[in-house]
C-alpha cells in the first residue's frame, strides 16, 4: 500500500525551487506489522528511494536515462557475442510468491481459457497454457531481453487475435514504479514481441512514457492511454494501422497544453459492446489543471478521431478516475473516483452513457475488525478497479485494498475478500487474499469465473469471488500460516531488496522482499520460499560465515528476528522504528554483533546475537554530523573483527540550493568497544550523493570500493591507500544507479584467465571488471541467464566461488565462478564433515555423525607446501591461522575408516 502527499511534496518543492518541473498469514500478529509497514511506514520508503536515485543536479529522478542504458547494454551484449566464461545465471526463486501485477489477458483464441498471459510491474510478460486444467499453472517467462520488464497493460486485436500489444512503465505515482519503454508488439500470438519504433522516448517525444492502458476495437483500431514525464506529452493516442503511427486525439483542443495537463495523462480506456469509446484523463487535484475527467466517442467510422470526444464527468474535483462499462448494456457505467484526498471520493454510476450521473454508497469496508469509509485507505491514486458481471449488469466488483461486490447495481456492497485476518461474513472468515488490487478479469461470457491481480500476483475464483484457489504454507516457527495463491506459484516476479547465502550448505539463502516479508530458501534449483519473518517488508539478511547456526532477518528500522540453530526458528527483536526504511546493516562475524544505520550522527549496535539476549546501544559518531549512516561494511581483513567502515547522507540537504553536506566516509576501529577511533574522508560528488555500499578487498585491507545510486553523478569509486584518496572508477558505465558492489577474491575468475575483480548491481543487472584503469574501466554486461532486471545486491561464498543476486523484479539468481587452482574439490565422505569455514584467525571444522574415532588434518599452502597438520579425536575442531598468510589454502582431512574430504578455503 502506498501514500504519495509526502513524497509529491518532496520533489514537487525541489521542482519548484530549481524552476522545472505482505503477504498474509493466519495470525493476528502478523497483520500488526504488515499494516504498520504498508498503511503508515510506505511514504519512508519512497523518501529513501527518492534520495537514493535522484540526479542532484536537477532536483527529480530522470528516469529516462534507464532506457538510454538498456539500449547501451543490448548494444554491447550483442558485440560481444557469446564471450569466453563468462557468468551464467541460474534462477532460484522463490516460486511460491509472485509480485504486483497490473496487466493481464485471458488468449481469446483459446475457447477453453487455459491461455493467460499475465504481466508484473517488474518482471515482464509470462505466459501459461494451462491456467484452469491446472491446479498449479505452469508459467513461462516471455521474451526476457525487451527493453522494460514494467509490463502494466495488455491487449488482444480482435480483428486478429494473433496481434497482442504491452504497454511499459508503471505510472501511478509509487516512487519505486518502473520507467517504461513504449508499446511493444507480437504478431505471432505472444510469442515473440518487437518495439514499435513510433513510441520510442526521444528529446523531442515523451508520449510513451508510462502506458497505462491499451484497447483494440472490433475494427483493429488500437488505442493507448499514456503519461509522460512532461505536463504536455502523452495523452490518449490512437492508431489505425496496427501501432505504426500515432495520432494524439485528445490534447489537441484549444487551450491544451499545460494548463490543461488533464488532457495528457491517459489513464484508463473502455470500449462499450455498441463500440464507444471511454477514455479518463487526469491524475491530481493540485495543480487544478490536472484534475480527472472522463471523455466519451460515439461509435462509428471516425470513432476515436480528434474532435469526437464529449466531457462527461461527473460534477465536482476529481483526481485518478476508473470506469467499466457493462458488456449486456452499453449504457451502463460505474466510474470510481478519487477526491481531493488520496482516499476514494465518490462512486458513480451512469444508466445513459454518461449524459447524467447518480451516487452510490460508499461501502463499509473492514480492515482488520475495524470498519472504514475508504475501501482503498488513502491510496486510491495507487490501487483502484471496476468491473461489471459480463452476464449481469447489476453485478459489480470494486477493488481497493481489498474486492468488495454489488449484486444490484451498487446499492449495497458485500465485502469478498480481506488482506489480514478478523473480517466475517455468515459463513466465518473473508476469504484471504494480497492487498493492493489493481485488475479484475472475467472469462468471457462468465459471470462466475474471474481473475484478481495484486501486489501478491494473480488469484482465481470459480464463484464469483466467495472463495479463491488458495493454500496455505507454515512459516520457519510453524506457529502462523501465509495464505498464497496456487495460481500464482511458478509465475516468480518477487521483488527482493537483498539476500545472503550460507558459508557450507549449498542450497540454504535467506532474501528480503518488497511488502513479502524475509524467506529461507533452501532448494535445489528454482524453489518455494518459507518465510522466517511475520510479514511486511524484508530488508537486509545475514548469516554468520563463521557459524551459519546465527543468522540475522530484518524487518524495516531497527527491528530483527534473529537464529541460533541454523533457521530452524527465529526470534523477534523490535528495538525502535529509527534509521532507514530498509536499513543498511553488517554482522561482524568475529565479534558476533550486528551494526546498523540509526539517526542522524550515529551507528546501532546489536549485541549479544550468539548469547543471552540480544541488546541495542547508539554510539555517537562526530566525524558523521548531522548525517545517517546508508552503508556499512566490516572489515573481513582484521582479526577479531571490530573495524567497520560507514557512509554519511545527509537528508537535510538541498543540492538544488547549495546547502547541506557532501557524503562522508568513516574508518571505526574498534567500533562496538572503547576507545572507538574514527578516521573521515570525503569523495569528489556533489551535495545529494547517496553511498549505497561499501567493500573491502579481502585480501588488502587498503583496497576500498564505494558504489552511489544517484542518477547524474560518477557512481564507482576506489581506493588503493585505505581511503586517503580515491580514484573513480566509472570507466563506460551507463549513467544509472549502482545499489551494491563487491571485490571478486583472487582465488576466483569472473570470465577469461584473470583473477579477482569486481562485480557491480546496477538498475540493468550485473556488471563485471577483471581490473581497475581509472576513467578507463571497462564494464562488462554480466546477464547470461539473468533477464534485464533491476539488481540490488550481491553476495558471495568462497569455499565453492558461488554468487547470489538479489533482483527486484525476478527474485533470487546464483551463479559459480570458477576457481583459481587446478585443485579438485572433493566431495565428502557423506556425512564424514559437515562444513569448514575461515576467518582471518581461526578454521573451524564441523564433523559429521559417522562412527570415525580419530581424524588427520592437513593445511596445504596452493604450491603445495604442507602448512599445518594434527591428529585428534573425531570431533569439531578450531585451527588457530592467524600466522599464516592472506591467500588460499587447500584442507585435507582423513578419517580411520579411510573416510575423506578436500576443500579450498580462503583466509
Amino acid at each position: 500500500m502506498y501514500t504519495r502527499n509526502a513524497i509529491l511534496a518532496l520533489v514537487g518543492a525541489t521542482l519548484m525551487l530549481t524552476g522545472c518541473k505482505l503477504k498474509e498469514s493466519e495470525q493476528e500478529s502478523e497483520h500488526e506489522e504488515e499494516a504498520y509497514s504498508e498503511r503508515d511506514e510506505m511514504q519512508k520508503a519512497m523518501e529513501q528511494e527518492f534520495r537514493m536515485t535522484v540526479d542532484p543536479a536537477l532536483g527529480y529522478i530522470p528516469k529516462e536515462r534507464l532506457i538510454t542504458a538498456l539500449n547501451y547494454q543490448k548494444r554491447l551484449i550483442v558485440a560481444r557475442g557469446s564471450g569466453v566464461n563468462a557468468i551464467s545465471w541460474q534462477e532460484r526463486g522463490p516460486n511460491n510468491i509472485a509480485g504486483r501485477t497490473r496487466a493481464l489477458l485471458i488468449d481469446s483464441r483459446d475457447a477453453t481459457g487455459n491461455t493467460v498471459f499475465a504481466a508484473s510491474v517488474s518482471g515482464g510478460i509470462w505466459k501459461t497454457t494451462n491456467f484452469k486444467s491446472a491446479v498449479q499453472p505452469t508459467w513461462t517467462p516471455i521474451n526476457e531481453s525487451m527493453g522494460s520488464l514494467a509490463v502494466c497493460a495488455l491487449a488482444q486485436n480482435p480483428q486478429n487475435p494473433n496481434i497482442l500489444y504491452a504497454g511499459t512503465g508503471e505510472g501511478w505515482f509509487n516512487i519505486d514504479a518502473v520507467r517504461g519503454n513504449g508499446i511493444w508488439q507480437s504478431t505471432d500470438g505472444g510469442g515473440t514481441w518487437n518495439k514499435l519504433t513510433t513510441t520510442d522516448s526521444t528529446v523531442t517525444s515523451h508520449d510513451f512514457d508510462y502506458v497505462q492502458d491499451i484497447v483494440v476495437n472490433s475494427q483493429g483500431v488500437v488505442f493507448a492511454a499514456s503519461r509522460s514525464i512532461f505536463c504536455n506529452r502523452g495523452g490518449i493516442f490512437r492508431s489505425n494501422n496496427n501501432g505504426a503511427t500515432w495520432t494524439r486525439v485528445i490534447g489537441n483542443q484549444s487551450g491544451a497544453g499545460c494548463p490543461n495537463a488533464f488532457y495528457f495523462q491517459g489513464t484508463d480506456l473502455e470500449i462499450a459492446p455498441n463500440g464507444d469509446v471511454y477514455a479518463c484523463v487526469g491524475t491530481q487535484v493540485s495543480p487544478a489543471s490536472q484534475n480527472g475527467h472522463i471523455f466519451r466517442s460515439p461509435a462509428g467510422a471516425n470513432v476515436g478521431n480528434t474532435g469526437t470526444w464529449i466531457d462527461i464527468t461527473p460534477t465536482g474535483t476529481w483526481q485518478r478516475i476508473d470506469i467499466a462499462v457493462a458488456p449486456t448494456n452499453s449504457s451502463v457505467i460505474y466510474a470510481l473516483l478519487q477526491g481531493t484526498g488520496d482516499g476514494i471520493g465518490a462512486i458513480k454510476k451512469s444508466t445513459n452513457s454518461g449524459a447524467s450521473w447518480i451516487d452510490l454508497p460508499l461501502p463499509n469496508w473492514c480492515n482488520q475488525g475495524s470498519n472504514s469509509g475508504d475501501f482503498t485507505n488513502g491510496q486510491a491514486f495507487y490501487d483502484l478497479i471496476v468491473q461489471v458481471d459480463p452476464t449481469n449488469e447489476n453485478n459489480v466488483i470494486i477493488g481497493g485494498i481489498d474486492l468488495l461486490k454489488s449484486t444490484n447495481g451498487g446499492n449495497n456492497w458485500t465485502q469478498l475478500t480481506q488482506w489480514a485476518r478478523n473480517c466475517t461474513n455468515a459463513s466465518g472468515q473473508l476469504p484471504i487474499i494480497h492487498a493492493d488490487q489493481h485488475n479484475v478479469v472475467f472469462f468471457p461470457g462468465s459471470g462466475t469465473e474471474l481473475i484478481a491481480t495484486n501486489d501478491g500476483g494473480i488469484y482465481y475464483s470459480n464463484n464469483g469471488g466467495i472463495s479463491w484457489l488458495t493454500t496455505t504454507v507454515t512459516n520457519v516457527n510453524g506457529s502462523n500460516l501465509t495464505t498464497i495463491s496456487q495460481k500464482s506459484i511458478g509465475y516468480n516476479t518477487i521483488q527482493l531488496y537483498a539476500c545472503d547465502v550460507h558459508p557450507s550448505s549449498t542450497n540454504y539463502f535467506l532474501v528480503g522482499s518488497q511488502d513479502n516479508g524475509s524467506l529461507k530458501l533452501t532448494n535445489t534449483g528454482i524453489g518455494i520460499g518459507v518465510e522466517a519473518s511475520i510479514g511486511g517488508d524484508g530488508g537486509f539478511a545475514h548469516i554468520d560465515q563463521t557459524n551459519g547456526n546465527l543468522q540475522v532477518i530484518s524487518y524495516v528500522y531497527n527491528n530483527y528476528y534473529y537464529s541460533r540453530n541454523g533457521g530452524g526458528s527465529f526470534t523477534r527483536i523490535s528495538f525502535n522504528d529509527v534509521g532507514s526504511f530498509i536499513n543498511p546493516s553488517d554482522l561482524d562475524d568475529s565479534r558476533k554483533v550486528l551494526f546498523s544505520g540509526y539517526s542522524q550522527g550515529q551507528l546501532g549496535v546489536v549485541s549479544n546475537l550468539a548469547v543471552n539476549t540480544p541488546s541495542f546501544t547508539a554510539f555517537s559518531i562526530p566525524e558523521l554530523g548531522i548525517r545517517k549512516i546508508t552503508a556499512i561494511k566490516v572489515d573481513p581483513t582484521v582479526a577479531g573483527g571490530g573495524t567497520v567502515w560507514v557512509a554519511g547522507y545527509d537528508s537535510s540537504a538541498n543540492p538544488t540550493l547549495g546547502t547541506g553536506f557532501p557524503p562522508i566516509v568513516i574508518k571505526l576501529n574498534n567500533a562496538n568497544l572503547s576507545p572507538t577511533t574514527a578516521t573521515s574522508f570525503t569523495l569528489p560528488v556533489p551535495v545529494g550523493s547517496y553511498v549505497s555500499c561499501i567493500d573491502v578487498d579481502p585480501a588488502d585491507a587498503n583496497h576500498i570500493l564505494v558504489t552511489l545510486s544517484n542518477y547524474g553523478i560518477t557512481s564507482v569509486f576506489e581506493s588503493t591507500n585505505g581511503g586517503l584518496s580515491f580514484t573513480s572508477i566509472e570507466g563506460n558505465l551507463p549513467d544509472v544507479p549502482v545499489r551494491w558492489g563487491m571485490f571478486v577474491p583472487t582465488s576466483s575468475i569472473i570470465e577469461g584467465t584473470t583473477a579477482g575483480g569486481i562485480l557491480l548491481a546496477t538498475e540493468v543487472g550485473v556488471w563485471s571488471a577483471t581490473t581497475t584503469a581509472g576513467n578507463a574501466t571497462v564494464w562488462t554486461p554480466q546477464n547470461g541467464g539473468l533477464p534485464r532486471v533491476r539488481c540490488d545486491m550481491i553476495r558471495y561464498r568462497p569455499f565453492d566461488g558461488l554468487l547470489a543476486v538479489a533482483t527486484h523484479g525476478r527474485g533470487l539468481y546464483t551463479a559459480s565462478l570458477g576457481l583459481v587452482t587446478g585443485v579438485p574439490t572433493v566431495p565428502n565422505t557423506q556425512n564424514f564433515i559437515d562444513y569448514v569455514s575461515a576467518t582471518q584467525q581461526q578454521l573451524f571444522v564441523k564433523v559429521g555423525n559417522l562412527n570415525t574415532t580419530n581424524i588427520e588434518i592437513r593445511l596445504f599452502a596452493m604450491d603445495g607446501k604442507l602448512v599445518y597438520s594434527s591428529k585428534t579425536g573425531y570431533t569439531n575442531q578450531t585451527i588457530p591461522i592467524a600466522q599464516l598468510a592472506r591467500g588460499s589454502y587447500i584442507i585435507k582431512i582423513y578419517g580411520n575408516k579411510n573416510e575423506q574430504f578436500t576443500k579450498q578455503f580462503i583466509k
